[in-house]
């Protein structure tokens, strides 16, 4: 259960460029608001994300077809994987990564060429 605790964000690299790259403008500094991350392992996962005003669910299972959903609410079919420790996630626009290093929660997103990496600390 490796993936399993609550994180939050304490640092991250190239996002706002990665937004640009999706075509999304966003002000300066906008993602060091707390970001909350609950991962729930067990035959399925649950990963919940807290924002300031908003919260974000998707439930899956490894090797299965689900229909997740963006943040932006948009609906979109897809098979999540889990290799060599990371998960893996084709959003409609971007690749999600995500795995844990020590007590740290690493997430790399990538469109285009341009990535970005969040990087959270365990809180329980």
């Amino acid at each position: 259960m490796a993936f399993t605790g609550s994180y939050v964000v304490e640092s991250y690299e190239n996002y706002e460029e990665f937004m640009e790259a999706l075509g999304l403008q966003m002000p300066k500094g906008k993602v060091t608001e707390e970001v909350v991350t609950e991962i729930h392992q067990n035959d399925e996962f649950v990963m919940t994300k807290h924002f300031k005003d908003k919260t974000w669910c998707n439930k899956f299972h490894i090797g299965k077809e689900v229909e997740l959903q963006t943040v932006a609410g948009e609906k979109f079919k897809t098979t999540v994987t889990l290799e060599g420790g990371k998960l893996k996630i084709q959003f409609p626009n971007y690749l999600y990564t995500a795995e844990v290093v020590a007590d740290k929660l690493v997430e790399v997103q990538t469109v285009a060429g341009v990535s970005a990496k969040l990087i959270s600390k365990k809180t329980k």
